[in-house]
């Protein structure tokens, strides 16, 4: 059986981790206590539907992404793994791209640090 709550959980914290954002500052932006966050991540509590319509608003995202249960989480190796494999079959303008796409990324992650968009 599928625990939703604890698939819930990992994804709010992928997305908030996403954003950048700490449990405490998100805690402050939804109007919850980190406590709240933290039992939510963790799958042993699951949201009321208006904190779940405060997470849509303050992470930017469509409800659907809570609900998107696809994504898997690899470790490091697998995680490079894959993007070697991802580079080995490109081509020379698709890798001018990904360069650039990662380095719009790095910048955009040094100009916004702690702070909410």
């Amino acid at each position: 059986m599928v625990d939703v709550a604890k698939i819930f959980g990992k994804r709010l914290q992928q997305i908030r981790k996403m954003r950048g954002l700490t449990q405490a500052q998100f805690a402050e932006l939804v109007e919850l206590e980190v406590s709240t966050i933290s039992r939510i991540e963790k799958g042993s509590q699951y949201p009321k539907p208006e904190n779940v319509n405060k997470f849509v608003e303050v992470l930017n995202v469509e409800l659907k992404e809570f609900f998107t249960y696809t994504f898997v989480e690899k470790s490091k190796e697998e995680i490079l793994q894959s993007i070697y494999s991802i580079i080995e079959k490109s081509t020379f303008k698709d890798l001018q791209f990904y360069n650039k796409m990662m380095q719009l990324h790095l910048e955009y992650k040094s100009r916004y640090k702690g702070r909410t968009l």
